[in-house]
């Protein structure tokens, strides 16, 4: 790591341009918050398994929309806290907006939840996340049994939240949009959590 970079990580104030360049440097993704950064963990199989199977799913139901699915790989920004995250998947459809360097406006954002995660995933995570306007679904899914905490705006702009707990259950999402558990969970073997 190069003394700027250093420099640069070890920061409480960084810029979002100083954001940018970090991540460039170290070839490593950070979400980034008010000016401060934080490094993303790494994962577990069964979490990989899950969010792949995500994206999948999704890519599958909604190939024939104008909707976008994206991984984890994708950033997103949300202006209102100048913060970047980096969700599990995401799902833009009209209002969405893409750029170069990062999205905005996703219309369904899933996460899965990991031990060292889940507290902010459930708070501040998703207190930064009900400030996108176009955000109607927030699904977290655990990687420890199968379990799909899946929240609604509704028209009141309030959050109703559903459970799922059997593989046998499906969730429904946008126009009719119908997620099978046992899709999301395939292959994913819960005592095998490493």
């Amino acid at each position: 790591m190069s003394a700027v970079a250093e420099a640069l990580y070890n920061s409480k104030n960084l810029s979002i341009e100083e954001y940018f360049e970090l991540e460039n440097e170290l070839n490593q993704k950070f979400e980034y918050v008010n000016g401060e950064i934080f490094d993303m963990t790494g994962g577990t199989i069964n979490h990989s398994l899950i969010s792949t199977n995500v994206t999948t799913v999704f890519s599958l139901l909604l190939r024939d929309t104008p909707c976008t699915v994206l991984n984890s790989d994708a950033k997103l920004s949300i202006d209102k806290m100048k913060s970047f995250f980096y969700p599990d998947a995401m799902v833009l459809c009209e209002a969405g907006k893409i750029d170069k360097k990062s999205v905005q406006y996703p219309e369904i954002i899933i996460e899965v939840l990991s031990p060292s995660t889940e507290d902010y995933d459930h708070g501040k995570k998703f207190a930064f996340y009900r400030l996108i306007k176009t955000l109607n679904i927030y699904i977290m899914l655990h990687q420890d049994k199968p379990l799909a905490e899946v929240y609604q705006r509704t028209p009141d702009s309030s959050w109703l939240l559903k459970e799922y707990s059997s593989l046998d259950d499906i969730i429904p999402v946008k126009n009719n949009l119908l997620l099978a558990m046992a899709d999301l969970y395939r292959q994913v073997k819960f005592d095998d959590l490493i």
